[in-house]
């Protein structure tokens, strides 16, 4: 850096001086024809002069007293230069951690609109409402990552999702344990993203046997190929039970081995744990166990000339399921499944269509008094969307439902359709 800079200041005085340097032009002589005047010497004229005596000449340079030297301009300068290389240092990192933070969300806003559940006008309804808003913070490095996610609806903030990650040093982020609060490992739906559902809500056995689709614990993460693994230790009550701490010892493993070959991909999943409860005939609490398994299978083709098409189907069985801390039906054995269809049509729009039945108590029916069937009887749903992308970061949806609850005796099946129009902005 010194030589450049000595380099460079000596460049420049050289060309100051050759511009000092420069003659003058020649004064002008004046004409042969008019007569010189004579010109008498004076004692002063021919007295030779001293170099004080003579006046500076116009072009020559003048160097002011007190000026610096080159070498502390030099150093000067090369503060100077250092002080940029600093400020270019602050705002790499500046930079590069930005790069490592992603911000992203999205917002479901809904116009739904259900028959009369008995026609008499009592049922049903039409409202406004605003299912999800969310917002995620990911911060990734090379060893560690950082996930928060929260849900800003009318009835409140709550926390979603909340994971610490190490990636396991040497395995280039193919291997990782994260703790927290996180989805559960188990099947294809549960951990898919909201916002790339086709349809606005889960299938009614993902709903039933996974609620709040999150738990706190501890998973492990793996790849290798084509080969996914999945599993984890979690409190397995979920985060709607009403309360943000478990209250027993019992803990539930719960796991997906998955493969993925681009064009299907699939695979099977298993729970066990337990779940602390006290049914009508039980003096004490016992310790009911809290079973699952599943298979799941997606496949994309690119046959139809109007675009891809994907078909994907689950199938889940389990025993003690629901929504309020897993202990709504205790011991009670429970399946399910769904197969969904989707056919893209362009870019921009596509349409799906989607069964899923879900048996709430393996075949036993509720012989309700009156004409709704009970919450035994099983359920199956026909559902259609149109969907249509206005670009990447809007997407409108018109779902219709029809639920069909299987009719013993005297019940009759609901009038219980349901018409969804889901506006999702995304970022």
């Amino acid at each position: 850096m010194r030589p450049l800079l000595v380099a460079l200041t000596l460049l420049t005085s050289s060309a100051a001086m050759a511009q000092a340097s420069t003659p003058q032009e020649a004064l002008p002589t004046p004409p042969a024809s008019e007569p010189r005047e004579a010109v008498e010497p004076s004692a002063t004229a021919s007295a030779p002069q001293s170099s004080e005596q003579l006046p500076p000449r116009a072009n020559a340079p003048t160097v002011p007293e007190g000026s610096p030297s080159i070498d502390e301009r030099l150093t000067a300068d090369e503060h100077r230069v250092e002080a940029l290389e600093e400020q270019n240092t602050e705002t790499k990192n500046d930079l590069s951690a930005l790069k490592k933070l992603r911000i992203s969300g999205y917002i479901q806003a809904r116009y739904q609109y259900q028959q009369d559940l008995d026609d008499s006008g009592a049922g049903g309804y039409s409202r406004f409402g605003v299912r999800r808003g969310r917002l995620k913070a990911t911060y990734t490095t090379d060893l560690s990552q950082f996930m928060l996610q929260i849900d800003a609806v009318p009835a409140g903030v709550t926390l979603k999702d909340a994971e610490a990650t190490l990636f396991v040093p040497g395995t280039k982020q193919q291997l990782s344990v994260t703790l927290g609060q996180m989805k559960w490992p188990f099947g294809y739906e549960g951990p898919q993203s909201s916002s790339d559902r086709e349809f606005p809500e889960r299938s009614r056995v993902v709903r039933n046997m996974l609620p709040s689709e999150r738990d706190r614990g501890a998973k492990v993460n793996g790849r290798y190929k084509w080969l996914r693994l999945a599993v984890g230790v979690f409190d397995g009550n979920g985060t709607d039970s009403g309360t943000t701490q478990d209250n027993d010892k019992e803990k539930d493993l719960v796991g997906h081995l998955g493969f993925d070959l681009k064009w299907i991909a699939g695979g099977i999943s298993g729970w066990y744990g337990h779940d602390m409860g006290r049914l009508p005939t039980d003096t004490f609490r016992h310790a009911y166990d809290r079973t699952r398994i599943g298979a799941d299978l997606q496949a994309y083709f690119d046959v139809v000339p109007l675009g891809g098409t994907s078909i994907k189907g689950e199938f889940i069985a389990g025993r003690t399921y629901g929504a309020a801390n897993n202990a709504t039906h205790l011991d009670v054995p429970a399946h399910g499944w769904y197969l969904l269809l989707v056919q893209n049509i362009g870019l921009n729009d596509a349409v799906a269509v989607r069964y899923d039945t879900f048996d709430p108590h393996n075949g036993q029916t509720d012989l309700a008094a009156g004409e709704v069937p009970g919450a035994d009887n099983a359920v199956d749903t026909v559902g259609f969307v149109v969907q249509h992308h206005f670009g990447e970061n809007l997407k409108v949806s018109a779902v219709y439902e029809i639920p069909m609850t299987h009719a013993v005796a005297q019940a009759l099946d609901p009038h219980d359709n349901l018409f969804t129009l889901q506006m999702q902005a995304r970022f």
